[in-house]
């Protein structure tokens, strides 16, 4: 018989297209990952990947249960919903988060919530950003968080709110040692000889790096690319080239690696939540929403390390 759990690794695995990306997203480790897809492949009789160079390929068998395992989860969800409504239980509210808020803003959001309403539970939902519009209208989540680069922003379901939370700069990522290391800020273009070793972003991102490069002036020599930020770090660290972060990937951030602000043209992320409109929202949305819009601000000022 097929795990539930086990599967809802497997549709993050089979969405990612890499053991690595959905360890990530679920807040798992790669290896815990990785086992529970062996044991998820002995459970099915077949197998389900094909090991390749970044990543997995989904077998024809692993397409079909990737597919099958979609819907089942969808079903298994809005189940849960309408169970949750004959109940007295716990209240609850969901919030999607993708990986890189987990660090500071979701826990200075869910600690202060918790504060304010210690009868109802916070419910976290992994979310890549450019599937919680899907988890919003299914009603898997209450309020989902999503980012866009400010040089090409992203269309704007008009059926949810939309709240900008903070901008969420890019940094430079440097060896300790790199001679721009102690710059107050560096631009791009000065660093256009160097090797990059860059976050690697689904579509339609894909190439966001190179854009930001070619507004700079020039065309970057890609050494690697990851699907890890700490990867990220930890390959620079190494020497084997310079990284270009978001602020709010650098928790935790390495002793042996310098993140130095951008010189014009600088670039952001754009870090928003979305929600049901004002006027259907419940009281726990809207203060799940103020909690989240405050964390920001806190984070917004702090000083960087």
């Amino acid at each position: 018989m097929l795990d539930l759990r086990r599967l809802r690794i497997y549709a993050a695995v089979a969405d990612s297209g890499s053991f690595t990306a959905a360890a990530t997203a679920l807040y798992l480790t790669q290896p815990a990952v990785s086992q529970q897809m062996a044991i998820l492949e002995r459970e099915a009789g077949v197998p389900l990947f094909e090991r390749v160079p970044r990543g997995i390929r989904l077998t024809a068998a692993g397409q079909l249960l990737a597919e099958r395992t979609a819907r089942l989860l969808t079903e298994m969800d809005e189940l849960e919903d309408d169970l949750r409504r004959f109940g007295s239980g716990a209240r609850e509210v969901h919030l999607g988060a993708f990986p890189t808020a987990g660090a500071d803003l979701v826990p200075l959001a869910i600690r202060a919530y918790r504060e304010r309403h210690p009868d109802i539970r916070v419910v976290l939902t992994p979310a890549h950003a450019n599937d919680v519009v899907a988890q919003l209208h299914s009603a898997r989540i209450s309020v989902g968080l999503i980012w866009d680069y400010d040089f090409e922003p992203q269309p704007h379901d008009p059926a949810f709110d939309r709240v900008e939370l903070l901008a969420d700069p890019l940094r430079v990522v440097l060896p300790a040692e790199h001679p721009a290391a102690g710059e107050r800020e560096v631009a791009l273009r000065d660093l256009a000889h160097e090797q990059w070793i860059i976050r690697a972003h689904r579509p339609p991102y894909g190439q966001a790096f190179e854009q930001m490069c070619l507004i700079a002036g020039f065309e970057p020599q890609v050494a690697f690319r990851t699907d890890n930020y700490q990867a990220v770090q930890g390959l620079v660290a190494a020497g084997a080239g310079i990284g270009l972060v978001p602020r709010l990937s650098l928790t935790p951030r390495r002793q042996d690696v310098v993140a130095v602000p951008m010189a014009a043209p600088a670039f952001s992320r754009r870090v928003a939540a979305l929600a049901g409109p004002a006027a259907t929202r419940p009281p726990a949305v809207d203060d799940l929403l103020d909690v989240l819009r405050a964390a920001a601000d806190t984070l917004q000022r702090a000083p960087e390390e």
